[in-house]
């Protein structure tokens, strides 16, 4: 069996610091890489607006953004490929606001 090394993870690194220098204004994430999916990564942003930013700057539909729950928090998030890797970005928030009727 092969053991996975840093250099599985190479696109994943490779495609991020494009980003960074192509798209320096871009949120800061939180980042989750794993040797086991060398060509995925997580990135968890702490707002809706942060989300929007990285769905534009990967090129995804607005319609591919799913608003769900994780946990007992709403989370926007979306999954796509771009650049050779699998993301999966996502925020979990507080609301700004109570819901409509509730107490």
């Amino acid at each position: 069996m092969r053991t996975a090394n840093l250099a599985d993870q190479s696109v994943v690194f490779t495609c991020l610091a494009g980003l960074a220098v192509t798209h320096p204004n871009l949120p800061a994430p939180y980042l989750t890489l794993s040797r086991h999916l060398p060509q995925e990564v997580a990135v968890q942003l702490d707002s809706p607006a942060a989300v929007e930013a990285w769905r534009e700057v990967l090129g995804v539909a607005p319609d591919r953004v799913v608003a769900d729950r994780i946990g007992d928090r709403p989370s926007l998030e979306f999954k796509s490929r771009a650049f050779g890797v699998h993301f999966f970005v996502y925020a979990v928030y507080t609301p700004a606001t109570q819901p409509v009727g509730a107490t």
